[in-house]
């Protein structure tokens, strides 16, 4: 790989970042304020002890940097979110290593009338490192999505969707392409005013650029809103079958789970409880059964200055003939502390720690990096 654009581009990437916001200290408002823009400029450094995520790899420091544009309009009965941004990152020793990736979003949303829903579209180039494959990658992300929303009487709601995602890799003949596919139709039930009871059906279905495929579907069941007091959230359960095609195994069952959940432990301490359990198609083309558990806790020690700490543990088990028995077990846990000085800027310094246990050489790692970001936004 040839060696990416060399510090001084990006200290110049910095420079036009602050170009641009000196001018932009107060919001842009047009329209009467019915259209608004944003400029937003981040600058971060960081060391990570393993950049490729693998048994053995090397560390080195990163400085990245991040400018963009941010468009709201609040006119009509369609509001639309949207930005674009341009993130650019210098590694110390691994030039090679070196990216500038571009990344766009929008949201259409309509927020009023008997049928509710969003419209979200996303591009995004990425470069990071692979747990699955034990390397970094860089690829393209594709992404679309709709969600609506429909009252039918007065205690049921119908809510379904449509979304579709598209992983493209970049000058990587290991690693394979996946369009993913996918639909589902959800019924709310009003059960108190706090607490809605739902069931639902969702089936997924992709290929990928080595002729294979799959289809998968679930059905779950769940509580929506306030599941216990002082915790709100969704919670949901149920079974899933994954079929897939080119491979010489059979069909795929277990359970799959979806947890979101916070706890208001005081008016400056809150609790985030997140879980799940689903399928996915690795990188290499391999399906996996994985789960995941995390806990992020935040108390706010004044109107400026914030700590956080958080703890995750997941199992990713690869399966059928092309998994090879191979079963990865993760922990990680992090703090940091956070310093918003007003609207304009906030400061963020983070460390973490990431423990991959495997039956595999080459995927059992450690993994430590520490960050310190700065961002302002006019």
């Amino acid at each position: 790989m040839e060696t990416r654009a060399p510090l001084q581009r990006l200290i110049a990437l910095l420079l036009v970042a602050q170009m641009l916001c000196l001018p932009a200290r107060a919001l842009v408002n047009l329209n009467e304020g019915k259209n608004q823009i944003f400029a937003v400029g981040t600058f971060g450094v960081a060391w990570d002890s393993n950049i490729f995520a693998s048994n053995g790899g090397q560390g080195d420091y990163i400085y990245s940097a991040s400018i963009g544009l941010e468009y709201l309009r609040r006119a009509g009965l369609i509001t639309l979110n949207s930005s674009v941004f341009l993130d650019a990152s210098q590694f110390g020793e691994f030039r090679s290593e070196n990216f500038e990736n571009p990344r766009f979003s929008a949201e259409f949303s309509k927020q009023s009338g008997r049928t509710t829903g969003a419209l979200n579209l996303s591009a995004a180039r990425q470069s990071r490192a692979d747990t699955a494959a034990n390397i970094r990658s860089e690829s393209w992300v594709y992404e679309a999505g709709l969600n609506l929303k429909y009252p039918v009487i007065e205690r049921y709601t119908l809510t379904g969707g449509f979304s579709y995602n598209y992983l493209d890799f970049i000058n990587n003949n290991v690693l394979v392409d996946l369009r993913t596919y996918s639909a589902n139709l959800d019924l709310f039930y009003i059960y108190t005013s706090e607490r809605d009871l739902v069931a639902g059906y969702r089936v997924r279905w992709g290929d990928t650029s080595d002729s294979t495929s799959f289809v998968d579907h679930a059905f779950t069941a769940g509580v929506s809103g306030k599941i216990l007091p002082k915790v709100s959230g969704n919670v949901r359960a149920g079974y899933q079958v994954r079929v897939p095609t080119g491979y010489s195994d059979g069909s795929y069952e277990a359970i799959t789970a979806s947890i979101a959940a916070t706890w208001n432990a005081t008016r400056r301490t809150n609790v985030t409880l997140q879980a799940g359990k689903d399928f996915s198609t690795t990188s290499t083309n391999i399906n996996v059964d994985g789960t995941t558990l995390n806990f992020d806790l935040q108390h706010a020690l004044n109107s400026k200055l914030a700590v956080y700490a958080g703890a995750g543990y997941g199992v990713n088990r690869f399966l059928g003939s092309a998994g090879l028995g191979r079963r990865d077990t993760f922990f990680t846990w992090n703090i940091g502390a956070g310093y918003t000085l007003n609207e304009h800027f906030k400061a963020m310094l983070t460390y973490s720690y990431y423990r991959n246990w495997s039956n595999v050489a080459f995927s059992d790692f450690k993994r430590n990096s520490v960050s310190l970001n700065l961002s302002s936004r006019f």
